[in-house]
């Protein structure tokens, strides 16, 4: 027993200090965005400013389309989310609970696209969103989060856990695949769908390097690229940028808190791990 305590305290203790080490970067990245631009880098770290300086908010919301970033954000992110859990839930479905020719094939080609860099496919996408006209549009960052292999088969290894008979029983009793799926399955991933919703929020929420490529129009920008150009050639004004990265933080942060019972049920639930 005294062995076992010993343990449970030490393991407290590293997971204690190893969430300190991971929150520090955003405790310093809110505390530099209350400082004038001389006390960003003061050694030591002022983690409470003597005299906070409240205009770096102000500045990143009037000299920068901030809020047309934030707007852009939000319709990227509402079509990231959308997308992924409309395809993957259906997917997952399919491959985990329908039986059609060469299932295990395809399944095995979406996984293996895992394997690919994203670099990989950038110009491609970028010619084909060229030739069909959605440079400069927010489609060209949120259609490629489409078809993720991941989040596939993280729904996947969920509805496998489903028992054939309850799906069995729905069809004697009339119901045909479309009502045994909205009716009978999704309900019953309630935490996978919310734990896929908070991905695919951070997803598409944090979404830089396709933006950057795929849209040259500064008003229809992202907040990801447009808080990176804050920092200009000659100058950089890191305690607006903090500002503005903790501006764009909290919408993350209040989904989290939100949904954080049913994010850790459905990650754990799922079989997926990492």
């Amino acid at each position: 027993m005294k062995k076992n305590k010993i343990k449970k305290i030490i393991l407290t203790v590293l997971l204690g200090l190893f969430g300190i080490v991971m929150v520090f970067p955003i405790f310093w990245m809110i505390s530099a965005s209350f400082k004038y631009e001389g006390d960003v880098f003061k050694v030591p770290i002022e983690w409470i400013p003597k005299n906070p300086n409240y205009s770096n908010y102000l500045d990143a919301i009037q000299n920068f389309p901030f809020l047309d970033w934030y707007k852009n954000t939000i319709c990227v992110t509402f079509l990231v989310v959308f997308l992924v859990i409309t395809v993957s839930t259906a997917a997952g479905y399919a491959f985990a609970k329908l039986n059609f020719k060469g299932k295990n094939l395809i399944f095995a080609i979406f996984i293996s696209t895992m394997m690919i860099p994203v670099q990989v496919r950038i110009i491609p996408q970028f010619l084909f969103f060229q030739k069909v006209g959605l440079i400069n549009t927010v489609y060209s960052v949120a259609l490629p989060w489409m078809f993720n292999a991941f989040s596939i088969f993280m729904m996947r290894q969920f509805f496998t856990s489903i028992p054939n008979d309850l799906l069995e029983a729905a069809r004697i009793d009339g119901c045909n695949e479309y009502i045994t799926f909205f009716r009978i399955v999704l309900p019953l991933a309630k935490s996978q769908i919310v734990a896929l919703l908070i991905l695919a929020f951070t997803w598409g929420w944090n979404e830089y390097l396709s933006p950057l490529i795929y849209i040259n129009d500064v008003k229809k920008q992202v907040l990801s690229v447009g808080i990176a150009s804050f920092k200009g050639q000659y100058s950089a004004n890191f305690a607006v940028q903090m500002a503005g990265a903790t501006l764009a933080l909290v919408p993350i942060i209040v989904i989290y808190l939100f949904a954080q019972k049913h994010f850790i049920e459905g990650i754990a639930l799922s079989g997926v791990k990492g």
